[in-house]
């Protein structure tokens, strides 16, 4: 009886092994060739470019007139539009998307309390002062403005609640699962002619947690990092092949996960600090000419459409301001090369 029990033991401990090298391959094994016909777009944040001192309009215009984008992630970001209780300024966001739409661009929206760059959340400083009770009528509320005011724009076509949610960054309240299922529905309620969005870390997440209940998941690709407590240290994510995001999705599906797209391709450098407290060359150890265009090589290949790029602000930073000029030069040639759907 012990040695049948041993046996059998043994037998699911061969099974499960059998099973991980096959699910181990699958994600890991291999290199595809190029994927025809992606559509790739761009995260563009007007405080970020005005942070590094940069002509908001001028980086917005670089990314519609010289690269030919047409596809933009943008944020409705709750400091900037409702710095006071009921005094909205959609000035700013308004011009962004005009900008867009007079170029026939279309725009995913994202609102919410974390919202892409630094700080990540969001908040104005008089909802920061409230009981987390209050703050979340008060983001009810917020995400109502917006949706109402930017519903009958055209050039608006999907909206983002939240980003990021699942990863632990930033200052920000702790992340609230039904909360957000809350967001999300209250937006499909207040307009339920687009899709929903939300944003999830394609290489530390098992996206199960967020992308059961939106129209589509989409996940960020990183692929050199630093931890604060690693110092200057780059990880490189040198082991995660093209495909992996979209077989990790094909794994996924009948858990509920719909689909996929990329929202945040990292073409910028990782630093824990400011990028404009970052020596160049430490930024270039991060993301070097060769990196880039190994990255624009990785996103060519991942077999998924679209592809949101993420670093805009500072390719134009480099140029402008610190005198390498060959980070939006190669991308010129990126998007110029590139077969748009």
């Amino acid at each position: 009886m012990q040695l049948q029990t041993i046996s059998r033991f043994k037998f699911l401990l061969l099974l499960c092994l059998a099973l991980l090298s096959v699910m181990g391959a699958f994600l890991f094994v291999g290199w595809p060739s190029k994927t025809p016909r992606v559509e790739y777009g761009m995260t563009f944040s007007r405080p970020y470019a005005e942070s590094l001192g940069l002509n908001a309009d001028r980086v917005l215009g670089v990314a519609l007139d010289e690269l030919g984008l047409r596809r933009f992630r943008l944020s409705a970001y709750w400091s900037l539009l409702e710095t006071q209780p009921g005094q909205w300024d959609f000035q700013a966001l308004d011009r962004d998307i005009a900008a867009i739409a007079q170029r026939q661009g279309r725009v995913i929206l994202a609102v919410g309390e974390k919202l892409p760059r630094w700080p990540e959340c969001w908040g104005p400083a008089w909802w920061k002062a409230l009981p987390r009770a209050k703050q979340r009528q008060a983001t009810l509320s917020y995400i109502e403005t917006v949706v109402r005011h930017y519903r009958d724009n055209p050039t608006v076509v999907a909206w983002q609640v939240e980003n990021e949610a699942h990863f632990f960054y930033g200052d920000c309240p702790a992340p609230d699962f039904l909360f957000i299922q809350r967001e999300t529905s209250f937006v499909r309620s207040l307009d339920p002619t687009r899709p929903v969005f939300t944003t999830d870390s394609g290489e530390l997440s098992s996206w199960l947690t967020l992308g059961v209940f939106v129209d589509r998941l989409g996940v960020s690709v990183y692929r050199v990092v630093r931890s604060p407590l690693f110092g200057s240290f780059n990880l490189r994510y040198w082991w995660v092949p093209p495909y992996f995001y979209k077989r990790k999705a094909i794994l996924l599906r009948p858990f509920g996960v719909k689909d996929i797209y990329i929202s945040e391709f990292q073409m910028e450098p990782w630093s824990n600090k400011s990028l404009t407290e970052t020596p160049v060359g430490e930024q270039l150890s991060s993301l070097s000419l060769q990196q880039m265009r190994a990255n624009f090589s990785f996103a060519e290949r991942m077999g998924i459409s679209p592809i949101d790029f993420w670093g805009l602000e500072w390719w134009v930073w480099m140029q402008e301001k610190a005198g390498h000029p060959e980070f939006l030069a190669a991308a010129k040639v990126f998007f110029s090369a590139s077969t748009q759907p």
